[in-house]
């Protein structure tokens, strides 16, 4: 896997009470704002080194709702909640 890229998700929820997505929506902002972070996302490779990193910076999402995040191709992204 390259560098992660990850979708803003709709109003729908994911996650069994969306708190998770709303982890996730938190931490794709965070290192957006940070370089440090997206250095670090970078050199993620996996989802479940992913969920690590932002579980170290206080951020707890599974490795599902990142993969529901994902954009399914370079054209086209789903968040799976629709």
């Amino acid at each position: 896997m390259g560098s992660f890229q990850i979708n803003r998700h709709h109003s729908e929820t994911c996650g069994a009470d969306g708190n998770d997505c709303d982890s996730l929506e938190n931490f794709r902002q965070a290192v957006a704002a940070s370089t440090v972070l997206q250095e670090k996302v970078l050199k993620v490779r996996s989802d479940s080194e992913f969920v690590a990193l932002g579980k170290e910076n206080g951020y707890v999402f599974t490795q599902e709702d990142v993969s529901r995040l994902q954009p399914d191709s370079e054209n086209e992204a789903t968040c799976g909640c629709c």
